[in-house]
């Protein structure tokens, strides 16, 4: 991509579709101020986005992280061309220039937890709600950073239950418990392979395959897996249906397919089913 880093800006000096990249399911700590303007949040640091069709100007005192956040040293021209050499069909289902973030692995594991069976609305909504009850205020964005660690600790089932968190307010509490252990410290599972890292996401509670599956693609940037949900099973029987399968063998068909860039392939399709009739 064409950038510029400047003294607490990114200039992007192209077309950058930053709503497809927040709006596809892989971020929910985010603001709409307004059609062309963002806010950020991931732990304690926060872009302002503004953007245009020929530009887009992140703020933040954090270049270097947002830099990263936003993958811009990927060359995703590149993935794309991939994905279709290996699969023509897929020509049709990439229509926006998303990319994919990489998130912080804690606030991911939480926001995809609260995900589960639920819409985006109220995911946004929950996780809001447990950023103002523990985490630090930050006056000069007029918004809350995501907790730490230490700080969602604090946190008790009823208080979850009190945010909205429903069931998985036990899911919740009991993760946040064992991420604490030494076992599960976050720069030992960066160490594990991805199947193993899977294994070790499926011991906490409120973690089955799918969110294990997103956990590793948005907050671990494993690319090697392909998340199933409704929508990817549509997308299987709408459009490729080589036999009745469950939701991990359609997961195992496109990753058999596209090994590595497994992750990219299902983000495009998602992207395609969720603005399918719009």
């Amino acid at each position: 991509m064409n950038v510029d880093l400047k003294e607490n800006q990114i200039i992007i000096n192209q077309f950058f579709d930053i709503r497809a990249t927040l709006e596809c399911g892989q971020i929910f700590s985010f603001f709409e101020h307004n059609k062309n303007q963002f806010t950020v949040i991931s732990t304690n640091k926060v872009a302002i986005i503004d953007h245009t069709p020929q530009k887009t100007i992140i703020n933040t005192k954090d270049i270097n992280y947002f830099y990263n956040f936003f993958d811009l040293g990927t060359n995703y021209e590149d993935i794309k061309k991939q994905i279709i050499k290996i699969n023509p069909q897929f020509e049709q289902f990439i229509k926006r220039d998303l990319r994919i973030l990489k998130q912080d692995p804690v606030q991911t594991i939480i926001s995809f937890i609260v995900s589960a069976n639920n819409n985006i609305k109220r995911i946004k909504l929950i996780l809001n709600r447990i950023s103002q009850k523990c985490g630090d205020y930050m006056p000069e964005y007029n918004c809350y950073a995501f907790p730490t660690l230490k700080q969602l600790s604090t946190l008790t089932i009823n208080d979850f239950v009190e945010m909205g968190a429903g069931y998985r307010s036990s899911y919740l509490y009991e993760t946040i418990k064992l991420l604490n252990k030494n076992e599960y410290d976050v720069s030992k599972l960066k160490q594990l392979s991805s199947k193993q890292l899977k294994a070790k996401l499926m011991t906490l509670k409120g973690v089955g395959p799918k969110v294990a599956d997103c956990i590793l693609f948005f907050g671990f940037s494993k690319t090697d897996f392909f998340p199933v949900d409704t929508w990817m099973r549509k997308a299987y029987f709408k459009y490729f249906n080589v036999g009745q399968k469950t939701d991990v063998q359609i997961a195992d068909y496109f990753v058999n397919i596209f090994k590595s860039i497994s992750g990219y392939a299902q983000q495009y399709l998602y992207d395609y089913m969720l603005n399918l009739d719009n």
